[in-house]
């Protein structure tokens, strides 16, 4: 079996070049083949080689959807599958995402909560249906108290194992990114007219593969410069097309 990727793509946030650009940053860092499957309401513009499957519950929107990725039999799938947010960019190999720890659910904690961060994880079809199961119990409820999909897993994944941390990073949190001594809005008003300078630029931490972009900015806001309180990445032109 190839490896199996997925993501989810659902009303007008992202467009279809979010799908083509992660479809072609995973073909630049596999060896070997692979299929990448789209949970969408709209595939018009998709690469032919993606393969979009329908939403499951057209009531749901935004990240709720990405719940329904662990349903039992979801879409006939079996095996592993690797999800991924539209918005990380791809830097390093994946292969290691599909041997690391085989038969394990694997995630990313977020830095600021300890909560878990599903930008990025793997995991078995059919081996965590309580989180689909359970949302559907009282959809409305869940929606209600929690602020996300990664709250809702992280109150039903207990025994997730984590990627090595080298692996997937944060654009806001370990990239250097973040501007010392911004100034607030003055100094977002003045960059922006050109009267103050920012001095360097975001990096990319050794041994990273994925760098997530968790609420804004999204990579293409800092690929040509600064973006609000957020140095200039200009290195992400060279890996998400």
């Amino acid at each position: 079996m190839s490896a199996q990727f997925v993501c989810v793509k659902w009303g007008k946030k992202y467009p279809a070049d979010y799908v083509n650009r992660l479809y072609s940053m995973i073909s630049r860092q596999m060896s070997s083949n692979f299929t990448l499957y789209c949970l969408t309401d709209d595939s018009e513009g998709f690469f032919p080689q993606i393969r979009p499957l329908p939403i499951l519950d057209s009531t749901l929107t935004g990240w709720w959807h990405k719940l329904s990725l662990f349903k039992d039999d979801f879409h006939g799938l079996s095996g592993d599958l690797l999800y991924m947010d539209l918005d990380v960019v791809v830097t390093g190999k994946l292969d290691d995402f599909f041997t690391y720890k085989p038969g394990s659910f694997l995630i990313t904690k977020d830095l600021k909560t300890g909560a878990y961060n599903s930008s990025v994880f793997r995991y078995t079809v059919g081996s965590q249906p309580q989180i689909w199961q359970s949302f559907l119990e009282d959809p409305e409820a869940v929606t209600k108290i929690y602020h996300g999909d990664q709250d809702w897993i992280t109150e039903k994944v207990k025994n997730a194992e984590l990627w090595p941390e080298q692996w997937v990073v944060s654009f806001k949190k370990q990239c250097h990114a973040r501007i010392e001594h911004s100034y607030g809005r003055i100094g977002v008003l003045l960059r922006k007219l050109g009267l103050m300078k920012v001095k360097g630029d975001a990096v990319i931490p050794d041994g990273a593969r994925v760098v997530q972009f968790h609420g804004k900015p999204d990579p293409e806001d800092v690929m040509d410069g600064p973006y609000d309180i957020y140095r200039q990445a200009l290195w992400i032109k060279d890996y998400w097309y």
